[in-house]
């Protein structure tokens, strides 16, 4: 499990579609009781979602865990988006990932949200990507700057030699815009 930085400001990758579900565990470090607002949106990061903002309230030293239709009612099924978190207190905030697959194994995975007050490491490294034996991997990108900026995945091989995916070794991607 990821350590989490307190932070003001956070979004959430959520995705309740085809055996997929969303946790999120947020936490108050702080000595007074705090209020976490959260907003929906759909895939672009512009479009709401759901019915209105939710909110959580959190004691001092508190915790919580909860799924995004726990707090954002009128969420469809089948929902992809992200979940936009904030508070004027610093929180930290956990994201698990569930899946139920097609032999009906429970396969979980813990990730950072990201932090919307703070760039993004660079280079982000991905160790390992499975493809292959019922299993793939799955790159989620979300850009915490207001404007879209290019992207470049690269696939390398164990020796750091580029590996050959599709019509070539790396690939192009460019980032749906985010809301302000």
């Amino acid at each position: 499990m990821p350590a989490a930085a307190p932070t003001t400001h956070a979004r959430i990758y959520v995705d309740m579609s085809g055996g997929h579900d969303t946790g999120i565990a947020v936490s108050n470090p702080g000595s007074a009781g705090i209020r976490v607002t959260a907003a929906a949106y759909q895939r672009d990061g512009v479009t709401p979602a759901g019915s209105g903002l939710g909110q959580l309230d959190l004691a001092a030293r508190g915790h919580d865990s909860l799924f995004p239709r726990q707090l954002i009612s009128g969420l469809p099924a089948g929902f992809i988006g992200v979940l936009d978190i904030s508070s004027p207190s610093p929180f930290a905030a956990l994201t698990a990932r569930f899946l139920i697959n097609e032999r009906e194994d429970f396969l979980v995975t813990m990730f950072p949200v990201a932090d919307m007050n703070r760039a993004a490491p660079s280079p982000v490294v991905f160790p390992q990507i499975a493809d292959g034996g019922g299993y793939l991997t799955q790159i989620i990108l979300l850009n915490t700057s207001g404007s879209a900026s290019d992207v470049t995945v690269s696939f390398l091989g164990e020796d750091g030699s580029p590996l050959a995916i599709g019509k070539g070794s790396t690939g192009r991607l460019i980032p749906g815009p985010v809301p302000r």
